[in-house]
């Protein structure tokens, strides 16, 4: 729907870091590819590790995949998600002085 903020889900792992994360696109694209929702399991929409290092690797990471979101991780897990007008911020404010 328009003006309403688009829906994502990560995908928690025992192991720290995220295993990936489910859009609301990747469930549209498998209802309209025909796949049987009652079946279809989280492993087989997901992006898998979409990784980035820096804020240029997250905008190159997010143009190349078509994400809006990417999970973020540090050293000892799960932290959040950084959405596209993140990054664009991040590329766009001048760094402090």
């Amino acid at each position: 729907m328009p003006g309403r903020p688009p829906c994502r889900c990560s995908v928690p792992s025992p192991a720290t870091p995220p295993i990936g994360v489910i859009t609301e696109a990747d469930i549209a694209w498998a209802v309209a590819d025909g796949m049987d929702v009652n079946k279809t399991r989280n492993h087989d929409l997901l992006t898998a590790r979409p990784a980035a290092a820096s804020i240029q690797d997250a905008a190159r990471t997010m143009v190349n995949g078509g994400f809006r979101q990417l999970p973020v991780a540090d050293g000892t897990g799960w932290i959040g998600i950084v959405d596209i007008a993140d990054v664009c911020g991040a590329l766009l404010t001048p760094p402090a002085a």
